[in-house]
């Protein structure tokens, strides 16, 4: 038992894997970076490629919005990509003023739920339908 816990051990990366970016396909490029950006007012970072966008998600981890999407990708809630916001009232104006559905999971409309942990949270989705689970601080109680 020891010598296959020392085997197992000596096969494990010397270093943990860490996320470095997410990626993304759009039809049209500049929409969704603009959504990203105004939305959750993710930074861009320079790229040389003309045929990409790549917006700081923060901690490192960057999201690539790549061209190419032909159709709106399929609707499933389970698979999103969660951001963690200063303030979900703000982002929730901000959809509002710009007249796109925002959910609580449950997928009732302008509807926040808070988490078991505290957190406050939204579903909204990008221009090309990809599920996002937007959050704040914890412990704040939904209006």
């Amino acid at each position: 038992m020891m010598l296959e816990l020392l085997l197992i051990a000596a096969a494990a990366p010397a270093t943990p894997a860490r996320m470095e970016h997410l990626a993304i396909q759009a039809a049209d490029l500049d929409r969704s970076a603009t959504f990203y950006r105004q939305a959750f007012g993710l930074r861009a970072i320079p790229t040389p490629l003309k045929n990409r966008r790549w917006l700081d998600l923060g901690g490192g981890v960057a999201l690539h919005i790549l061209d190419g999407r032909q159709a709106p990708k399929p609707s499933n809630r389970n698979e999103h990509l969660a951001i963690h916001v200063d303030d979900l009232a703000t982002v929730t104006a901000w959809l509002d003023r710009h007249g796109l559905v925002w959910t609580n999971l449950a997928g009732t409309a302008r509807t926040m739920q808070t988490r078991f942990d505290g957190v406050r949270q939204i579903y909204v989705q990008d221009p090309d339908g990809y599920w996002l689970e937007v959050s704040d601080a914890r412990g704040v109680a939904a209006p």
